[in-house]
This record gives structure tokens, sequence and C-alpha cells, in this order.
């Protein structure tokens, strides 16, 4: 994809933009080639309110869109959103006008991302096992990022079609005697340990101070990034114990979200972690975690597996979004 093209109408130009926990990426989208134009990113903390760091962005182009599409990291139901991992909350009506759009479209982020895979390209993507997928068969997107998105991409016969969910606060299963003595830790005093709370970034903190506990040790207070180079690098025995253990826990979690969806089109890996820690996601423990779901091994062992490689996916699934609602008026 084009990021960057070097004349594009303006009458062309629609904002979309991807607003997670940690990050706001704005970009201009043209509809007809899902193009994407001046495209920056600000960080959440940075702004008081969505429509604040809307007319930041917005106030630093020169040619004003009138209408776009939102992707938001927490469930759209009824004019009121509020992120859930995010104190920013807002009604569809009031952003509409606090940042001068005449149309707006507000969608989950990971629907956004689902409505990006067929648009994606093969240098765009990691493959981790599996053979070809099957044309138009059901697709998943999941993820762990600052929280953990799934989504489903399904064909009418005529279209994709997103499917939305919250998959990310289902329990957390354990499979071996190692997993619940961990899942005990994490969960303290609480009753409901959420893939979210474990498979994260700040998830993957928590995980570090539970192997560390396990162990009898006094773990630093590591932000989610440094448990990452250290596990990856091997140089700490309890970061490498806790990406692992991260790794197969986001497998298991996957291969039972492809069983769920039929997923016989691929399960695709999102997230602003997945990327960073590909080659520990290569590694055979995964594929094995994925597939090893007693007599449905044989169901799973055909699922490709793919890391999204593309930055800005999101963004473009907001505008193929947008697209067809303007396609189907």
């Amino acid at each position: 994809m084009r990021y960057q093209p070097a004349i594009m109408p303006a009458a062309a130009r629609s904002l979309v933009a991807d607003i997670g926990a940690t990050n706001a990426r704005f970009a201009l989208a043209d509809l007809d080639t899902l193009d994407l134009l001046e495209i920056r990113q600000f960080l959440c903390s940075e702004h008081d309110t969505l429509a604040g760091a809307a007319r930041v962005y917005l106030d630093g182009v020169a040619e004003q869109p009138r209408q776009g599409a939102i992707a938001v990291a927490g469930p759209v139901i009824g004019d009121a959103v509020s992120l859930t991992n995010s104190a920013w909350s807002f009604t569809i009506d009031e952003l509409r006008h606090a940042i001068g759009l005449d149309d707006i479209l507000l969608l989950n982020d990971f629907q956004a991302l689902a409505l990006s895979l067929p648009h994606l390209t093969r240098d765009e993507l990691h493959q981790i096992g599996g053979s070809e997928p099957e044309r138009h068969a059901t697709r998943v997107v999941l993820g762990p990022g600052t929280g953990f998105g799934v989504a489903g991409l399904v064909w009418s016969g005529r279209e994709w079609i997103a499917v939305p969910g919250e998959g990310g606060h289902i329990s957390l299963a354990a499979r071996t005697p190692r997993e619940f003595e961990l899942i005990e830790t994490l969960r303290g005093s609480g009753e409901h340990l959420s893939a979210e709370r474990v498979l994260s970034g700040p998830g993957l903190a928590n995980l570090y101070r539970a192997v560390a506990k396990s162990r009898g040790k006094r773990a630093a207070p590591l932000p989610p990034n440094d448990v990452l180079t250290l596990g990856l690098a091997g140089s700490d025995p309890v970061a490498e114990e806790a990406l692992a253990m991260f790794v197969t826990w986001l497998a298991g979690f996957a291969g039972d979200v492809a069983l769920l969806f039929g997923a016989r089109g691929g399960v695709y890996l999102g997230g602003g972690i997945a990327p960073k820690i590909r080659k520990a996601l290569s590694g055979g423990a995964f594929r094995r975690a994925f597939e090893e779901k007693g007599r449905m091994r044989s169901f799973l062992a055909p699922i490709p597996v793919y890391v999204i490689l593309a930055e800005f996916a999101t963004l473009r699934g907001a505008a193929a979004c947008l697209r067809e609602r303007r396609l189907d008026l």
C-alpha cells in the first residue's frame, strides 16, 4: 500500500483514526484506493479528550475532510462510547460537532483491523505454520497491545462483514500445573482472570512479577518493553519464562478462537506486541500450543497463523468500512 501518494484530490479525502489506550493515530484516506496521507500519531496522555486530539490533527492539515471513520479500543454500542482502558468517553454526536464533520462512523478497533485483512499483501504478513487459507472462509484477528482485541471476518456472498466482540475479557484457561499455579498468583483475590490481564503489555509485566514470585524472588517493576527485551535476549531467566508463557497462552487462546469461529481462512495476530516478538512466535512452541486441542488437532493443523506487519492496518480497515458504507448508500 502506498502511504504517501503525491496527489490526492481534496474531495476524496476522509478522516480515519485508530484510538487505543496509549496512542491515537490519524490520517486522511482516499476511499477509492485506500491510500493514507498525513499519518500522525499522538500519545493519548497528552490530550484530555479524543476531540481535542482530533482537532490538533485537523488543524495541522491543509484540507478539511467532511466525513470520517474512527476506530476505538472499546465496545461501540449506541451513541455513548467509553474506551475500555482509557478515561476518554464521548457521544458520537458531540464528537462530530466538536471536530467539524458532517458525518462520522464509529467502530471497534479490531472490527476495523478485521476489515483490513482482504487488503493486506503477502509482504505485510508473516506466516507461522499451516497451509494456504481457504478462499472466502471465516477469518479471525486477535492480539495484544495495551489491551487485547478479538474480531471475526465472514463472507456474506457479496462482501466481507466484520464481527466485533470483547473476547479479550474471556477467562484465561490453564492447561498444565505450572499454568494453574501462575493463574492463581495472577488472580490474587479476584474471581475472574481475563485473557487481557495477561495477554497484553500490562499483562506481560504482571506475568513477569508472578513468575518471579513463584520462584521466591522479588521482581523489579519492569515496564512491558523491558520484559520483552530481556526475554528475547535470554538474559533474565524470569523474563525468559514470562515471555515463553505469554507465547504459549497466546497460542492456546488463538486456537480456541479459531475453533469458535471455524476460522479456515486464517488467524491473524494484530496489536502492537506481536510484530515485536515475531521470532518467539515463529518457534515450534507457539504452533504446538495452537494445535493442541485433542481430537480437533487435525482441524487446526492446516489453518495458517499470520503476524500482521502493516503498521497502519487499522486505519486502512476504517477507510474500507467507510468506503463500503458509501457504496451501500
